[in-house]
């Protein structure tokens, strides 16, 4: 989730509790989400590229996915299920015909385009274009039951009151007792 209060947009992520320099382009962030993709297990890939000067000894992906992937409190998960509706490959002309068609980015063109710049553009993407379409596709589940799947997507959108005072009392009695 991107922080508009702040000027600059993060160039760091951090190992083992220092911050190292990377370079913030889409194209390198989409190469190591690629290369994580295709990982399997016990495999190593290498991230050097995504290191401006100094890189760690040891690179353990925690870091990496925290820039990576940008932590969003919402829209919550709406189910448990596993399904990949994107990968930066296959989808790489959907996600270009996308952005020039609602944006009018050149992917292909543009200098340079910071990797939590590019996420908010593609998670900003209208209905209209196929990728959201193919993405929908590919998430579809055809279901029996009577659920309201308009339900679903309130809850996975609606922003939380904050709790009020008693209300914290009792979660924090709560977690004393249960030790949460």
């Amino acid at each position: 989730m991107m922080n508009l209060t702040k000027r600059a947009l993060p160039n760091t992520v951090v190992v083992g509790g220092r911050a190292y320099s990377v370079y913030t382009d889409f194209r390198l962030w989409m190469r190591f989400e690629i290369a994580v993709s295709r990982l399997r297990h016990g495999e190593t890939i290498d991230v050097s590229y995504l290191f401006k000067n100094e890189m760690p000894t040891y690179c353990d992906l925690a870091g990496l996915f925290a820039f990576s992937r940008p932590e969003s409190p919402l829209p919550r998960p709406i189910s448990h299920r596993n399904v990949v509706v994107l990968d930066y490959e296959i989808d790489s002309d959907l996600i270009y015909a996308a952005f020039l068609g609602q944006y009018g980015i050149d992917l292909c063109e543009v200098e340079e385009l910071h990797w939590h710049k590019f996420l908010a553009l593609l998670g900003g993407l209208n209905e209209s274009t196929k990728l959201r379409e193919v993405m929908g596709y590919r998430c579809y589940e055809k279901s029996n039951d009577k659920k309201d799947p308009y339900e679903e997507l309130r809850r996975a959108w609606e922003i939380e009151a904050p709790m009020s005072e008693e209300e914290r009392a009792e979660l924090d009695e709560f977690n004393k007792i249960f030790g949460g």
